[in-house]
């Protein structure tokens, strides 16, 4: 019920509205990722029929359901029951797991239903192992997981660093099985089309992800390094986060003998993630989510720490998380759709609500009405071309006038700049109907995301380029941030 409230109250943000545009025109890859976000944004809105904000999230939802479910017998699996429900419990919890991959529509979210399903299978074949070696069809069925994981988002590769780390360090035995190498070619079929797309495109999208973590000619970055840790604290709940780690240090201090199999390769799939992410930050800027996964694994761990806890201190631990996390979106909620206009320091117009994040998931709805009535007196009193186009610079806020803007006016997007700024959309041009010389456009951008380069961009493209007309965006009675809607005239290529 809280993810249904909050995928239907809160506006669309950045990133969900670019992977939308991915469905629009389904691909085996994207620039930025794998298409099955496409894929599952495109069946959860019916092809594309259905055009709101619950029904493009709703495929993370879901996903999260079916996580749990995958958690819970993981939990069992490992244990018993009780451990299962904890590790539900705590997984709930995460603000990963439960909103920013359980509720935002991110390649993230059906990543974590084959990830969760990769290490259930996982766990299965060091069961195995005691009593022989893992039969055929379970490595059959995690060749397939890994490669669906793969197919959301490059991070499934971590499923098989994991296990071969395992077999490394712990069972080289299993290296010398059929199971693991028809295991393998499972993957590599499955991931054969990004593969391909990648080979067609000069592998795009590896150049631009390996720009974000080269560590060559990249300085100490402190800022970045505290942005990860404290992303990581926060983004998987404090309380989760803690024992976490207090889990981790717990069974490599004692040595427990006691699962040593399942903790020693769910560590694998760990560590090597987050040791790397947190190695990268103190060079060049990460994002925190993408450890996520990791941390959903640990929280297994977590559970089994709780099954040594007596009962009083495991409903105080479970319940603070839950509460703390309850709040936190209770205020989240708030302070997105009811602040009294902006957090932002900047109150010059063209500037206003500059570095407010509760920006991005608000006021979009009104935008594209305005726009559209301004659009449609321009076409009553056009004595020129009638406007067409909308021209983007960058990705986002590109993305949000698709969804909000261009479904309310009939206009189309259409990128003018670098493949890095405009990522998907440097491609999507060749589907839209080019601009021509002579041609009229608008330029909207909101003031929260106000860009000089951009806009000099821009007017360096069109003969002409009218002052901005400046559509206020009130929330709870205050402007918290202005439209800048600027009309161009004249294209000169």
């Amino acid at each position: 019920m809280i993810k249904m409230i909050i995928a239907s109250t809160l506006a669309l943000g950045n990133d969900e509205v670019y992977y939308w545009t991915y469905a629009l025109n389904l691909q085996w890859n994207y620039f930025d990722h794998p298409p099955f976000v496409a894929w599952l944004i495109r069946t959860t809105t019916a092809d594309l029929y259905l055009h709101n904000e619950l029904a493009v999230r709703l495929g993370a939802i879901i996903s999260s359901s079916i996580g749990t479910i995958i958690v819970y017998q993981t939990g069992k699996l490992l244990l018993n029951e009780r451990v299962g429900w904890f590790s539900v419990l705590l997984y709930s919890s995460s603000f990963y797991c439960s909103v920013i991959a359980g509720t935002f529509i991110l390649p993230d979210s059906p990543q974590m239903v084959f990830w969760l399903w990769g290490i259930y299978l996982l766990l299965k074949m060091t069961r195995s192992i005691q009593q022989g070696l893992p039969p055929l069809n379970i490595w059959c069925w995690f060749g397939l997981a890994a490669g669906l994981c793969m197919m959301c988002k490059i991070h499934g590769i971590c499923l098989w660093v994991g296990i071969i780390m395992f077999a490394l360090f712990n069972n080289r035995k299993l290296l010398l099985q059929k199971g693991l190498y028809v295991s393998m070619l499972i993957s590599l079929v499955t991931i054969s089309p990004l593969i391909i797309w990648n080979i067609q495109h000069h592998f795009i999208t590896y150049t631009y992800h390996s720009n974000r973590v080269s560590v060559f000619h990249a300085r100490l970055n402190p800022l970045a390094f505290a942005r990860e840790i404290g992303g990581q604290l926060f983004y998987n709940n404090p309380i989760v986060f803690f024992l976490a780690w207090m889990a981790v240090f717990s069974f490599i201090k004692t040595k427990n003998q006691h699962l040593k199999n399942e903790i020693q390769l769910l560590l694998c799939c760990v560590l090597p993630l987050i040791v790397t992410l947190i190695f990268l930050s103190i060079f060049r800027d990460t994002l925190p989510h993408w450890s996520g996964p990791a941390y959903s694994c640990l929280i297994f761990l977590s559970a089994l720490k709780l099954k040594s806890f007596n009962l009083p201190k495991v409903k105080a631990v479970i319940g603070a998380g839950i509460l703390f996390f309850l709040l936190v979106v209770c205020a989240g909620i708030f302070a997105i759709n009811f602040y009294k206009g902006t957090f932002s320091t900047h109150k010059d117009a063209i500037k206003l609500g500059m570095g407010d994040p509760t920006l991005d998931l608000y006021g979009w709805k009104e935008t594209g009405k305005m726009i559209d009535s301004i659009h449609h007196v321009d076409q009553l009193l056009a004595q020129h071309k009638p406007v067409y186009t909308i021209v983007v610079t960058k990705w986002f806020p590109a993305a949000h006038l698709d969804f909000y803007v261009s479904s309310e006016t009939g206009l189309h997007t259409y990128g003018i700049g670098e493949i890095f700024d405009l990522h998907q959309y440097y491609w999507s041009n060749q589907s839209k109907p080019k601009l021509t010389a002579g041609d009229n456009a608008y330029y909207i951008l909101p003031s929260n995301l106000y860009d000089e380069n951009s806009i000099n961009l821009i007017k360096s493209q069109f003969k002409s380029c009218t002052p901005p007309i400046i559509l206020p965006i009130f929330r709870n009675g205050a402007v918290c941030k202005n439209i800048l809607l600027f009309k161009l005239n004249g294209y000169k290529k």
